[in-house]
C-alpha cells in the first residue's frame, strides 16, 4: 500500500481536523494507517477501471456508498478481524463528514455503510456451541493448530455471513 506524504495538504488538513475533535494521537496514529490502507486499495481499485491517481484527494469524486461498501466487502473476504474492519470503517465516517464539512463532496459517501456487529463471546457461544465441541473433537484427532484455527475461521466466517444476511430466519 501507499504512504500517503506527510506533506500532503489534505491528508494535514484531515489530521489536523481529528487532532481539533480530540482524538488522541494513539488514535490519530490508527487513522493514519486505515487511510493509508484505503488509499490503497481506492487507488488500486481505480486503475483496475481505467482512471489514474497518486493520491486520496484524487479519488474523491469516486467516493459514494457503493465504493464503501464495495471496500468493506474486501475486507470481509480476505477475514481481517472484526475490529479492525469495523475501526477503519469509522476512519471512513470521519473522512466523510470532512470531506462534507469542507464542501468537498456533497453527501455523505458512508451513510448506511455499518459496522459488522461483534457478538460477546458469552453470546456467540449460546449461538454457536458446537463450535467449541468441534475443537474439542479436532485435537482428540491430533489436527493440526493452524488447521483447527483455520476451520474454525471458516465456520466462523459462515456464522457472520448467516448473521448478515439474515439467513437463520428465512429457515
Amino acid at each position: 500500500m501507499e504512504n500517503l506524504p506527510n506533506n500532503n495538504k489534505f491528508y494535514q488538513s484531515f489530521l489536523n481536523h481529528l487532532a481539533g475533535l480530540g482524538v488522541s494521537s494513539q488514535s490519530i496514529k490508527h487513522y493514519k494507517s486505515d487511510l493509508s490502507h484505503f488509499t490503497g486499495w481506492i487507488l488500486f481499485k481505480l486503475r483496475s477501471l481505467g482512471v489514474y491517481g497518486e493520491e486520496l484527494k484524487e479519488a474523491i469524486p469516486f467516493l459514494n456508498t457503493k465504493i464503501a461498501s464495495e471496500y468493506k466487502e474486501f475486507m470481509v473476504k480476505n477475514q481481517n478481524p472484526t475490529k479492525t474492519i469495523n475501526r477503519r470503517l469509522s476512519t471512513l465516517r470521519h473522512l466523510s463528514r470532512f470531506l462534507v464539512s469542507t464542501q468537498l463532496i456533497d453527501s455523505d459517501f458512508m451513510q448506511g455503510v455499518s459496522n459488522l456487529s461483534i457478538l460477546p463471546a458469552s453470546h456467540k457461544a449460546k449461538l454457536h456451541p458446537l463450535i467449541s465441541e468441534f475443537e474439542k473433537h479436532l485435537t482428540s484427532e491430533k489436527v493440526s493448530q493452524n488447521t483447527i484455527k483455520n476451520y474454525l475461521s471458516d465456520i466462523r466466517q459462515f456464522f457472520q455471513w448467516v448473521e448478515k444476511n439474515d439467513v437463520a430466519s428465512r429457515i
